[in-house]
């Protein structure tokens, strides 16, 4: 007999391609995924004490940063509450091991959590309001600059919107091009007129300067004004303030170059010297010897040029 055919057809695996991420989109995945979370145990509590917290949904917006105030409670909410539970277990475990007594373990347990934890609810609180404040320097140190650019482009009859799409092109001004830029995109993609966009910006943009700049355009083209007439005189006036506060700043860099002199050049020079003939004569200083001395002064000396360059790196930010 012969053997009849199979009429099953064999069944082909069907492989399917894993899908391999970008570490930018495996990154976007696991916020995703923490958010979810966060918004899951802590979104009623965010609900709940929103009110107490607007301060951060003002810093928000005017950081530019793309989260929702919900969402943002929920991970300060949530990131507080890990760091602390996380911190309980780490000094538990660690003062077992240390075999400490039972009241400094129970004092650990408590104080040290609830320290972590607070710097953890600070650091996420103030993070916003911090990146608020970045941007209103950046924006306020670039604005006479701008403003100038600005005043030339109106000059030649250029009508708003195409002073902020030029303006947009140049990274040096920083965060005003940025904000130019979202001025752009907001009537471009957006579909938003020109006042339209420039209202959004005002309530917006984290400097009043810029603030009180975008109004008075806004005026002058609501009122038929002369708009290159107010540019002009904002920029003359932005200089000259500029100027004034460039004159006080070198006044102020020069009593600092003194105080350096004399404090961190001359003062330790005289401490080595003085050091140095010490250690011929011997003998100790405050139970210390000449050389322990020497090396603390090393290391003071040192740290202090750090503080006095990091002084003046803040002081600076603003010129």
């Amino acid at each position: 007999m012969p053997k009849r055919k199979s009429t099953k057809k064999a069944k082909k695996k069907v492989k399917i391609p894993k899908i391999k991420l970008s570490t930018k989109e495996q990154v976007v995945v696991q916020e995703d995924f923490v958010k979810k979370i966060s918004i899951k145990f802590f979104g009623r509590l965010a609900d709940k004490y929103s009110e107490n917290f607007i301060p951060i949904k003002e810093s928000l917006i005017a950081a530019d940063l793309r989260i929702l105030f919900r969402t943002y409670l929920t991970l300060m909410f949530f990131s507080t509450f890990l760091t602390f539970v996380l911190t309980f277990f780490f000094t538990l475990i660690s003062l077992l091991i240390l075999r400490v007594h039972v009241v400094f373990i129970a004092l650990g347990v408590i104080i040290i959590p609830l320290l972590f934890g607070s710097i953890t609810f600070l650091l996420v609180y103030s993070y916003p309001i911090s990146i608020r404040e970045t941007r209103k320097r950046d924006i306020e140190t670039n604005l006479p600059f701008a403003l100038t650019h600005m005043a030339a482009v109106a000059e030649s009859g250029a009508p708003p919107l195409t002073i902020f799409k030029i303006l947009s092109q140049f990274e040096e001004y920083g965060e005003i091009s940025k904000e130019a830029g979202r001025i752009k995109r907001d009537v471009e993609i957006f579909g938003l007129d020109a006042l339209s966009a420039l209202k959004e910006r005002i309530q917006k943009t984290p400097s009043q300067k810029f603030q009180d700049i975008l109004q008075g355009m806004l005026t002058s083209i609501q009122s038929g004004g002369d708009i290159r007439s107010y540019l002009t005189e904002e920029s003359k006036k932005a200089m000259f303030d500029y100027a004034i506060r460039k004159e006080k700043n070198n006044e102020l860099m020069s009593v600092y170059a003194d105080l350096y002199t004399a404090l961190l050049l001359a003062a330790p020079m005289i401490f080595i010297v003085v050091l140095s003939m010490l250690a011929i004569l011997g003998g100790n200083i405050f139970n210390l010897g000449i050389q322990q001395i020497m090396d603390i002064g090393i290391v003071l000396i040192a740290f202090l040029n750090m503080a006095f360059l990091t002084f003046l790196h803040i002081t600076q930010s603003n010129l």
